[in-house]
């Protein structure tokens, strides 16, 4: 099956500019925007979606605050602070172990949790901090080349998140390749939700709390984008919306990227979950996302942005508009104000897109043409 790029009008450099343009006229005035990319990726360095969208605000001459929580989060995992917090959670995991048992008979996954919450002894933990803080300093650091020290560092990463699983269980706190799993199906809307509200598997709750809430606090953004690239990413994201929403009602929270474009067509029917954000964008984000800030800036409708769902008083909205970047326009990713010396890898690597579609587009088992309106385009370097 050939791949056909039809969803909508290829974008002229001209027609982006003018949009722009007239977007810019009537926005009203400068926005400040946070933009977040959610756990869980690879904490190796910087996904692209964050700088892409920051270029083209920035550009706009609207502050951007870039948030990687998903790297953040795995650096706060591998630390004392969170790991002290673990101690802590211990005693109220055994509590409610013990209040099951009286309730049924404890599977063997569960006693199996039991016995290993006894060996977590606050000695355990301290030389566990210790052992931590050595593996990130080898993945950072030249000591990453050793074969030996940095097998050494992932079995310390694998026996943290094992410790952490003990008392989020039954979920199971996972570092890529493999996935955290919540103990909830991602794509049951039903679930879902339920996932969000569950304080005792939903380690993003706690994330929310120590990473984003405060960010959010100091900065106060009139726009939070969240871009979503692995559908193991609507846990997070669903969980930072509804605390967003639940802490920070009047800022406008919209969700973005591969994930939600595939989730297009559904989107609109499930309102119990479009009520955690107001608007979506799909397909590609720079011209919309832009055009969306600047009219939330001026208060004016999102009917004219493309490539948007949005929700208002009387129900959820699908723009009648869509079109693709014209590659040749857009500036170059700008990764200012990410933490790069954070990442978990020894030198850095700053991801470059200079093609978007693909130029083949045949084959049967690829979905890759489901992201973009327009056929294979390329940038010179």
């Amino acid at each position: 099956m050939r791949v056909e790029y039809s969803k909508g009008e290829r974008a002229s450099r001209g027609l982006i500019q003018l949009h722009r343009q007239a977007s810019e006229a009537a926005s009203g005035r400068k926005m400040k925007v946070m933009l977040v990319f959610p756990p869980d990726w690879y904490p190796s360095e910087p996904y692209l979606s964050l700088p892409s969208l920051t270029s083209v605000l920035r550009a706009a001459g609207h502050q951007v605050i870039q948030k990687d929580i998903n790297l953040e989060m795995y650096d706060w995992y591998f630390s004392e602070d969170f790991l002290k917090r673990v101690l802590r959670r211990v005693p109220q995991q055994l509590d409610r172990l013990r209040k099951l048992s009286k309730k049924r008979e404890l599977a063997e996954w569960e006693r199996d949790v039991q016995l290993a919450l006894c060996d977590l002894t606050r000695e355990y933990i301290a030389e566990l901090i210790k052992k931590a803080e050595t593996a990130k300093h080898i993945v950072r650091s030249q000591e990453f080349y050793d074969a030996d020290k940095l097998e050494w560092a992932i079995n310390v990463f694998r026996e943290v998140t094992g410790v952490i699983s003990l008392v989020y269980a039954p979920a199971r706190i996972c570092m890529p390749p493999m996935e955290t799993d919540l103990s909830y199906k991602v794509f049951v809307s039903s679930e879902l939700l339920d996932a969000v509200q569950d304080i005792q598997v939903n380690v993003y709750r706690d994330v929310f709390e120590h990473l984003l809430k405060p960010a959010i606090e100091a900065e106060r953004p009139d726009v939070i984008g969240i871009s979503i690239v692995l559908q193991q990413q609507l846990f997070s994201t669903m969980t930072f919306c509804a605390l967003i929403k639940q802490h920070f009602p009047n800022i406008h929270v919209t969700i973005g990227g591969n994930t939600v474009t595939r989730l297009r067509d559904v989107l609109p029917d499930k309102p119990e979950l479009f009520a955690l954000f107001d608007s979506a964008v799909v397909y590609e984000g720079e011209t919309a996302f832009l055009q969306l800030v600047e009219a939330v800036g001026a208060g004016r409708e999102l009917t004219s942005v493309p490539n948007v769902i949005y929700r208002d008083a009387m129900g959820i909205h699908m723009s009648p508009l869509s079109f693709a970047e014209d590659m040749a326009s857009l500036p170059p990713p700008d990764f200012d104000g990410l933490p790069l010396e954070k990442y978990f890898l020894p030198e850095r690597i700053l991801p470059y897109l200079a093609t978007r579609g693909c130029y083949w587009g045949r084959c049967e088992f690829c979905d890759h043409g489901e992201g973009y309106t327009a056929g294979y385009r390329t940038k010179k370097i």
